[in-house]
């Protein structure tokens, strides 16, 4: 039987359930809607994610292509670092809030330390890449940050070793293309 107060507990619980669940991107990303087919919701910075990570590029090129990528009707863009940074999955030191100093106000090589080394090669939790589960490819090559070195670099992650560094823009890396609308600037 459900008393009046047990039951406002119950239904406080639950709610408090619901808000985490959406705060953390379960199943709808913070705009409240449920990711579009072929895009996830990541449960650490709130963004959606296009699942498969594609061919390699040219930097401008992936640019170019996650602007004009019609999926589920939304606008989407290269992730800038430190969102790409959500996506690693069990490398502390590299993973949003971790050691390594390279972040989306970084444009100099000084902001590359040791921390952003990464994790052992090949050891990561899924398929020994370090990428959460629901995402498809993507241990094969580097992907693109959004975030520059001035004219010439942009910023990388490994998800192999979930390493962090940095790539000639005219050299060829994967694209994991993120939504516009899904979260502010980290």
């Amino acid at each position: 039987m459900c008393t009046i107060p047990r039951c406002a507990r119950l239904l406080a619980a639950l709610g408090l359930l619901l808000l985490l669940a959406l705060a953390c991107g379960k199943g709808a990303d913070s705009a409240g809607e449920p990711a579009p087919e072929g895009a996830w919701t990541d449960d650490v910075c709130g963004l959606t994610w296009v699942e498969d990570a594609g061919a390699t590029t040219y930097w401008e090129a992936a640019v170019i292509d996650c602007e004009a990528l019609d999926l589920g009707g939304y606008s989407w863009r290269l992730p800038t670092i430190g969102e790409l940074r959500c996506l690693v999955d069990g490398c502390e030191a590299t993973a949003l809030d971790g050691d390594c100093e390279v972040d989306d106000d970084c444009d100099v090589i000084g902001c590359l330390t040791t921390h952003c080394e990464g994790c052992e090669l090949d050891a990561g939790g899924t398929e020994g890449c370090y990428l959460p589960p629901d995402l498809v490819g993507g241990c094969d090559e580097p992907h693109w940050s959004g975030s520059t070195q001035g004219d010439e670099r942009a910023w990388l992650i490994n998800f192999r070793d979930a390493s962090v560094s940095h790539g000639d823009i005219t050299e060829r890396y994967l694209v994991r293309c993120v939504r516009v609308d899904t979260q502010e600037a980290l």
